[in-house]
């Protein structure tokens, strides 16, 4: 796939890419007199996010949509957009995206190029949502890659479209983008490891039982926090248990070897021995039970609290900036403590449930035992001996009531060691065995040709560029997570961010020349990668991507600032687009914004 047109109904610098062998395209932003200063205002770095708006991303998070004075030169305006692609199988497609519409997306497919910018007014297909729209673009690009692992080709264009962030020596290595922080390891290193050739969808399972084990693990500190227990004072409650049982033994035979002398000996014996005895226990147990009841809907009510907007609105009180990844990650902090909630509510409401059905049951029980109590005190004529009677029958309810809470805090330590268990054997069974997979992998890299041959791919385009030495590596941590790096002297690290664009430019085009034989991406985008003193670097740099755009096939957009293009390189032929701030027309929207 590569892009043909970009293009909008509204003032825009309309854009014909060079798509035939050899299509390398330059964007020149000539910064030397008014916008000086701000040579990033002339829109050649919006660029890359334009392209990535019509390709579907979601628009919340582009500079259209992100500021009010962005909102209000752009949005209820009538911007159109529109970008032409070809397809691997020969055919153009066309996207139509407009902003105050973003997610009502048009598609118009035709078996040629088209003449001029057309704005189009019928289309063949209009899915109803974002999410329709992406799948129906998925299934156009038809890309291998994504059939085989059932990745999504907008996981795959983050390595077709680079900005200035994800060149960053501080993220790891050239492989991570800015999108992905360190805390989401699992949303990009199973497809790098898929890119790379090897079983990314074994890395994910990985990453998914560890996720489950620590979800479980928050679960038994909150089902201990809730029932006021410890799992290791098991023991503790087992000796506390046979205590309270050998006391109601002994106050049992009190009762029982009580003297009534004249009193009728069997009624006083189904008052003594069955109906107290019964009204004890029940009393003790709905105690216990309502005290249960209590806490859970206590517990239920406790969710978890964190407001968002009003952490943005007190940095933005005392005019700190709040950074937009640093917001994606809070927000999947609340969805990831959310969903612990959930499933601990989840297990609350059956347990109260079940609770509530028990209450009802003993009130009925406690009512018509109290009514026949009624009935057998008024034949007991001894009072002292009643008082008796009631003094032990009370030490019994406390004792009943203490066995009934031990009971069921027993209960509760016995559920959450069966959940330890079940973390243990998923521990030592599935997570063990998904590990002596990826070290088996790890063992044998070097029968992984695809692998090999990217490595060898970069290799070359860095040597050839850096004249230095560059190796791809791929190794487990303590853990036996992957981690990717690249290897290289310690004389190009002091390049700093120079030298990592160019290994970033080495890692994507060795991938696309990998992949050229397959339905897959055949353009890559980098904004600004052409910079610093060494003209030498400069010059190897855009003969390398010549070259292999020619030898290969590949699609190659460059966005580049004039006076960083050394003067022995023309690229007059391959520029498709020239900015500059002698005037708004010189902007890539025509407008300053």
């Amino acid at each position: 796939m590569k892009l043909s047109k970009l293009y909008s109904n509204k003032p825009f610098h309309n854009i014909t890419f060079i798509t035939n062998k050899g299509g390398f395209n330059v964007i020149v932003g000539d910064a030397k007199k008014k916008r000086k200063e701000n040579s990033h205002g002339l829109g050649k770095s919006k660029l890359g996010e334009l392209l990535n708006f019509m390709l579907l991303k979601d628009h919340k998070r582009v500079f259209f949509y992100s500021k009010e004075t962005t909102k209000e030169k752009f949005l209820k305006k009538g911007y159109d957009f529109y970008l032409e692609i070809l397809l691997n199988n020969g055919k153009y497609l066309t996207i139509k995206r407009s902003l105050d519409k973003p997610t009502q997306i048009s598609f118009k497919l035709n078996n040629k190029k088209s003449e001029g910018y057309t704005l189009y007014e019928t289309f063949d297909e209009s899915p109803k949502s974002l999410e329709k729209s992406k799948k129906y673009l998925n299934d156009q690009l038809n890309f291998d890659f994504c059939n085989q692992t059932g990745e999504s080709y907008r996981r795959l264009i983050n390595y077709a479209l680079r900005t200035q962030g994800d060149y960053d020596p501080g993220l790891n290595g050239i492989f991570q983008l800015k999108k992905f922080t360190r805390g989401q390891e699992r949303y990009w290193k199973p497809l790098i490891f898929s890119l790379l050739g090897f079983n990314g969808n074994l890395l994910r399972q990985k990453y998914d039982i560890e996720k489950s084990i620590e979800q479980n693990h928050k679960i038994i500190k909150e089902q201990e926090k809730d029932f006021g227990i410890k799992s290791e004072e098991k023991d503790l409650l087992v000796g506390k248990i046979q205590n309270a049982e050998i006391e109601r033994n002994n106050v049992t035979q009190q009762l029982e070897t009580l003297n009534f002398y004249q009193q009728d000996t069997e009624t006083i014996k189904e008052l003594v021995g069955t109906i107290e005895e019964d009204i004890a226990v029940f009393n003790s147990r709905l105690y216990n039970i309502e005290y249960q009841i209590k806490n859970l809907e206590e517990s239920i009510k406790n969710e978890f609290a964190f407001d968002l907007e009003r952490v943005k609105n007190l940095f933005k009180e005392v005019n700190i900036h709040f950074p937009k990844q640093l917001s994606k990650s809070y927000e999947e902090l609340l969805q990831f403590n959310h969903q612990i909630t959930d499933e601990r509510n989840a297990q609350i409401l059956e347990t109260l449930k079940e609770k509530k059905v028990e209450a009802k049951e003993i009130n009925e029980n406690l009512l018509s035992q109290n009514k026949k109590r009624e009935q057998y005190r008024d034949l007991i004529q001894d009072t002292s001996l009643f008082k008796k009677l009631m003094h032990n029958q009370q030490k019994l309810v406390s004792i009943e009531k203490d066995l009934s809470h031990y009971n069921g805090q027993l209960e509760s330590i016995e559920k959450i060691e069966a959940k330890k268990n079940q973390i243990e054997e998923t521990q030592n069974t599935d997570l063990q065995n998904i590990k002596d997979e990826l070290r088996k992998i790890l063992d044998n890299t070097a029968s992984n040709e695809l692998y090999m041959n990217i490595r060898k791919s970069f290799s070359e385009i860095v040597k050839f560029i850096l004249n230095e030495v560059a190796i791809i590596t791929i190794s487990p941590n303590s853990t036996y997570n992957i981690e990717f790096k690249p290897n290289f002297p310690q004389s190009a690290k002091d390049e700093g961010n120079t030298y990592y664009k160019i290994l970033c430019v080495a890692l994507d085009l060795a991938i696309l020349i990998n992949y050229k034989n397959q339905s897959h991406f055949r353009f890559v985008y980098h904004d600004d990668i052409v910079a610093g003193d060494d003209n030498g670097i400069k010059q190897r740099l855009i003969e390398s991507i010549k070259h292999i755009c020619l030898k290969h096939n590949i699609q190659y957009i460059l966005t580049v600032i004039k006076d960083n293009i050394p003067p022995t390189i023309d690229l007059r032929e391959n520029t498709i687009l020239q900015l500059h701030g002698n005037s708004n027309d010189g902007l890539l929207f025509k407008i300053n914004f």
